[in-house]
């Protein structure tokens, strides 16, 4: 049984849940040394992608999503995952476009607290991906700790991590608009 797709359009982005058609778009992402030096993989193949997101689209424990422009172009990718009781880890995080990042990350957000109903999200960012981290404060994140955290393909290699969080009430309670406006200007 298939659980019933998750979508939502922003001003300049929409997140549409991954299928296997999306394979060769992850893999031109992910293996781009410009985009995957923060994360510890290794190579990936259409074939081995394609076979990930069968055996993942229908975990009750996660949500993945491409991030598309409005022209429908492929912009990246954008998970939250390790959902348990009302709370979930966000990541796979890799957009292209500044703008399309910045509104991926408010609408997974949105998803996360108002069509999923979860009490809370966290994040794990390495360290030294200060554009990154700084950019989920300005969404309303706080810092909570630093922490060692495994990575790798067989959670082989420690690396120190920024352990972000946002609660429901946080995020309702957040003000947003400077963020619309400057997405509503592009």
């Amino acid at each position: 049984m298939t659980r019933e797709k998750l979508f939502i359009q922003g001003i300049q982005t929409r997140l549409v849940e991954i299928s296997e058609h999306d394979a060769a778009d992850i893999v031109k992402l992910r293996n781009d040394p410009n985009n995957n030096k923060f994360l510890f993989q290794k190579e990936l193949t259409v074939e081995n992608q394609t076979d990930w997101i069968s055996r993942n689209k229908d975990r009750e424990d996660a949500r993945n999503f491409k991030v598309t422009d409005n022209n429908n172009v492929f912009r990246g990718t954008i998970s939250i995952y390790n959902i348990e009781d009302g709370r979930g880890e966000w990541g796979r995080y890799i957009v292209t476009n500044p703008i399309n990042a910045v509104e991926a990350e408010y609408l997974l957000l949105k998803i996360c607290f108002e069509k999923m109903g979860m009490r809370a999200v966290y994040g794990q960012t390495n360290v030294d991906n200060k554009s990154a981290w700084r950019q989920h404060i300005k969404l309303g994140f706080r810092e909570i700790g630093i922490k060692e955290v495994p990575v790798g393909t067989h959670m082989d290699i420690m690396v120190r991590a920024i352990i972000q969080e946002i609660t429901a009430e946080e995020f309702r309670a957040f003000n947003y608009d400077k963020i619309l406006k400057l997405l509503e200007y592009f």
